[in-house]
C-alpha cells in the first residue's frame, strides 16, 4: 500500500515537470554567478557552496510548489483518509517523493557545478546535499500544508520557509571545508530532527483544511 503511495506521487511529481523547472533555475542561476562575482577565482570557489545552498533552497521551493493542490481539488487526500495507513505517512510519502524528483537531479548536478566554481571538495558538498536537503524538503512540505489553500501561497512559503532553513545554510557550506564531518553530522540531525515532527504537523494542519 505505501509502495503504490509512494510510486503514485513520484510519477505526479515527474509528470508535472517542477523538476525542471527546478533544476532549470538552479544550473542557470549558478552559471550566470561568474558575471556578478567577476573572474577572481578565489572568491568563486569561497562563494560557491553558499550560492549553490541558497540557490538549491530556492530551486527546491519552486520544485514542491503546489505539492496538496492537485489531491485538495481533486479530493484524493480525502480518499486517502478512508485507507487504514495514517494520513501523516501518506504525507510523508507526498514529502519524499518531491524530494526525490526535486532534489534529486540538483544533487547529481552539484559536482560538476562545485568543480565548476573550483571548489575542492565537490563530493563533500554532494554529500552535505544529499543529507541536508530532506529537511528542507520536510519543513517545505509542512508550510506548503499550512498555507494550502491560500491565495498568493507561494509568496508565503518562501517567505515563511527560508528563516527555517537557517541550520543548512550554516552547516551546508561548511561541509565543502577542510573537516567535514561534523557539519554533515550536523545535517543529517537536521533532517532526522524535521524527520521526526513535519509528517505529524503537516497531517494535522491537512486534516483541520478539510473540515
Amino acid at each position: 500500500m505505501m509502495g503504490a503511495i509512494f510510486l503514485r506521487e513520484l510519477r505526479l511529481r515527474l509528470r508535472g515537470g517542477g523538476w525542471a523547472a527546478s533544476l532549470g533555475l538552479f544550473t542557470v542561476s549558478l552559471m550566470l554567478a561568474p558575471l556578478a562575482l567577476g573572474r577572481d577565482l578565489s572568491l568563486l570557489a569561497n562563494a560557491a557552496p553558499a550560492l549553490l545552498w541558497l540557490t538549491a533552497s530556492l530551486s527546491l521551493l519552486i520544485g514542491l510548489d503546489g505539492l496538496y493542490e492537485e489531491d485538495l481539488r481533486s479530493g484524493g487526500l480525502a480518499i486517502y483518509r478512508l485507507t487504514p495507513v495514517p494520513l501523516s505517512l501518506i504525507i510523508l510519502m507526498k514529502m519524499i517523493a518531491g524530494w526525490l524528483a526535486t532534489c534529486g537531479p540538483l544533487i547529481l548536478a552539484a559536482p560538476i557545478l562545485f568543480s565548476f566554481f573550483g571548489v575542492k571538495h565537490a563530493l563533500w558538498g554532494m554529500a552535505g546535499l544529499a543529507l541536508g536537503t530532506p529537511a528542507l524538503a520536510l519543513l517545505a512540505g509542512t508550510m506548503g500544508a499550512l498555507c494550502a489553500g491560500m491565495r498568493r501561497g507561494t509568496a508565503l512559503l518562501v517567505f515563511l520557509c527560508l528563516p527555517l532553513f537557517a541550520p543548512a545554510f550554516v552547516f551546508g557550506p561548511a561541509s565543502t571545508g577542510g573537516e567535514p564531518l561534523v557539519p554533515l553530522l550536523l545535517l543529517g540531525a537536521f533532517s532526522l530532527q524535521t524527520l521526526a515532527l513535519c509528517p505529524f504537523i503537516a497531517a494535522a494542519a491537512l486534516r483541520t483544511y478539510m473540515r
